[in-house]
């Protein structure tokens, strides 16, 4: 069709609509950040509220995006937003700046970022208070998800205030404390040294020795050939977290997915309540990106993008599955 061809009023339509169009995606996130009255990590806050407006208390997912990343893309390339559409829960999107960090990493590997009540931990503890003092947000069921920079630092959240958070879903993340500086980092995450149960035990606690409730459930999804985050970081964070558990059994069994997913492993330990209150992903020969399945079935969504791969799994839908938010 030729733009000249086309009625005038049809064409201020046409050009007022693509003006708008770039703003769509975008309009889905409410920018809150002005909100957060505490903010002593100088973050930026984004919410997402579900299309459905229903009665009574919903669910909460804390995401964290990674370096180089935004709250924007995380949110397209997760496909968290069309899940809390479909599923009805509150979607918050902490978000760091380049002014803090200059390719946009959480400072999850900082002294200050790694204490209760500090930096940008003391900031997304604000952002989660704020929507649960204007949102019906079920307290029982606030989730947290980070991949990369973002995993690390929601392990960070989840040992600084492990009674807010229900479980946590750490993709290509690392233990606790695992560094304490900048320089460490790079080292740890290309080689982590796997300390033994004392030491951390001790890190986890080290917030709050006097803490006799349960730490969240965490999930742990890590590529074998994860070259930015390698996988025994995941592993460390597993032995890390089962010191917060009694774990009386292991299960493993191999996750069901498309003709192009990778072979995942799924380990399950279990508490004396049979609960998996630790859940294992391995994914065989999976490098450093987040695992989706573009589609428009329930179990499928995501957008591929740099950092996200067309792996035949929506990994999205499994963790909130493992949440039992799908039901």
């Amino acid at each position: 069709m030729h733009y000249e061809k086309i009625p005038g009023n049809l064409k201020t339509t046409i050009l007022f609509s693509l003006l708008l169009f770039p703003f769509f995606g975008s309009a889905q996130l409410t920018d809150i950040t002005a909100s957060i009255v505490q903010n002593p990590g100088n973050l930026n806050a984004y919410i997402h509220e579900p299309v459905k407006k229903t009665s009574g208390k919903i669910p909460l997912v804390l995401v964290l995006h990674g370096c180089n990343q935004d709250a924007t893309e995380i949110a397209s390339g997760s496909g968290w937003n069309k899940l809390a559409d479909s599923l009805n829960f509150l979607v918050l999107y902490p978000e760091q700046k380049a002014a803090n960090n200059m390719i946009k990493c959480f400072n999850w590997f900082a002294k200050d970022d790694q204490e209760k009540d500090k930096g940008e931990i003391a900031s997304i503890h604000e952002m989660v208070k704020y929507a649960v003092s204007h949102y019906p947000i079920d307290t029982s069921k606030i989730f947290i998800y980070g991949v990369s920079a973002g995993a690390a630092m929601s392990v960070n959240y989840m040992a600084c205030y492990p009674g807010s958070i229900n479980s946590g879903a750490i993709l290509a993340g690392t233990s606790y404390k695992q560094v304490d500086s900048p320089m460490k980092s790079f080292s740890q995450m290309k080689q982590p040294t796997m300390f033994n149960d004392s030491i951390l035990r001790q890190r986890l606690h080290s917030q709050d020795s006097l803490y006799k409730g349960e730490f969240p459930h965490l999930i742990v999804i890590h590529g074998t050939d994860d070259k930015v985050v390698q996988y025994g970081n995941g592993e460390v964070l597993v032995k890390q977290w089962k010191t917060a558990f009694k774990i009386v059994s292991e299960s493993q069994k191999q996750v069901q997915g498309g003709p192009a997913t990778p072979t995942i492993m799924r380990t399950d330990y279990k508490d004396e309540k049979g609960r998996s209150v630790i859940i294992l992903y391995k994914a065989n020969k999976w490098g450093h990106y987040l695992m989706i399945d573009p589609g428009p079935a329930i179990n499928q969504g995501g957008e591929v993008s740099k950092h996200a791969k067309d792996g035949d799994f929506f990994s999205t839908y499994q963790i909130a599955k493992d949440w039992n938010l799908t039901k």
